[in-house]
């Protein structure tokens, strides 16, 4: 879900809901993380997704990349203090929450799978 402000086009995403894999944990799983449609697409105008969209992903990821401690180290708050949703079982949650926060890191770091082994992605491309 995507909130457009008609007055300039900014855009701001208001779904909040499935933050830390937690599409992988519904009735039908989600399959991917985002879906990058043909609608959206569409917006983008004539350089489609290869154009602004693609450069300022890039731009985006090498800023997160570049500032991953800092990053982690907010992010390392919901460790502390859980999301409604890992209260569940207390027990689990601390468990819970570093197993959502080593995925993230293995992300930033280009590491899609589980296993360390895999080469990380490079940012372009």
């Amino acid at each position: 879900n995507i909130l457009i402000d008609e007055s300039n086009g900014e855009c701001v995403h208001v779904d909040f809901d499935c933050l830390f894999d937690k599409g992988l944990t519904l009735e039908i799983p989600e399959q991917v993380p985002f879906r990058l449609t043909q609608n959206v697409i569409d917006g983008f105008g004539i350089t489609g997704a290869s154009g602004t969209f693609q450069r300022t992903c890039e731009s985006v990821m090498q800023v997160l990349r570049s500032n991953r401690d800092t990053l982690m180290n907010v992010l390392y708050s919901f460790v502390h203090d859980p999301l409604v949703e890992w209260k569940d079982n207390p027990n689990d949650r601390a468990q819970q929450a570093n197993e959502k926060m080593e995925t993230i890191e293995s992300r930033l770091r280009g590491q899609l799978g589980k296993s360390r082994m895999e080469l990380p992605l490079s940012v372009p491309g």
